[in-house]
Order: C-alpha cells, then structure tokens, then sequence
C-alpha cells in the first residue's frame, strides 16, 4: 500500500520540461495552472533551493517520473496572482555537469 501511494504521488507530482520551459514571468497564476500536474511535491527540496522571492507562494515539481532516485524539481513562485519566479534545483549530488539540458529552461 504505501509504495502504491509513493508511486502514485511521485508519478503525479512530474511537471514536464517541455512545459516548463514554455512559462514566462508575469503570466497569471490561472493560465498556468492549465500546465501543472495535479499535485505537487510532498517533500520538497528547499534547502537545495535559491531564496524565495519576499512574500511569494512557491511549489516544487519533479523534473522526471523516476522513483527511487533524486531527481531534479522545478520551482514555480508566484505573487499577486503572477508567475514571479521559476528555478531548477538540482537533484541530490550533481554539480553542475550535464546540466546543459535544463539551461534552457530556467530563462
């Protein structure tokens, strides 16, 4: 049972890159939220994360499905109803080699 719950939020937490990539900063919370997975992260890697923008609401994405490994997750904040920030916090042990395949994706 509690692998099946694991399975089940961790496969349903995954926010695409092709669709993060396509956000921009300043769009509405509500034309966002088309594009969000249905849940995100239980347990969300902030210590890994940049400072959060003052006063904003930030929720963690996995980057990939796989289970039982770290994984990247993107972070979406958001204030006054708009996207203000979006990050990539690197999974657990990676430095920042081969990490060209995200660059594109925090702009």
């Amino acid at each position: 049972m509690a692998f099946g719950w694991y399975a089940y939020a961790e496969k349903h937490s995954v926010l695409e890159p092709a669709a993060y990539a396509e956000l921009r900063l300043g769009t509405p919370a509500a034309d966002v939220e088309h594009v969000l997975p249905e849940r995100d992260v239980n347990d969300p890697p902030e210590e890994r994360a940049p400072a959060p923008p003052d006063g904003a609401d930030c929720r963690y994405y996995r980057a990939s499905g796989e289970l039982f490994v770290s994984v990247d997750h993107f972070r979406l904040c958001f204030e006054a109803g708009r996207l203000v920030a979006k990050d990539v916090v690197p999974r657990v042990g990676l430095s920042g080699e081969g990490r060209e395949e995200y660059e594109e994706f925090s702009r």
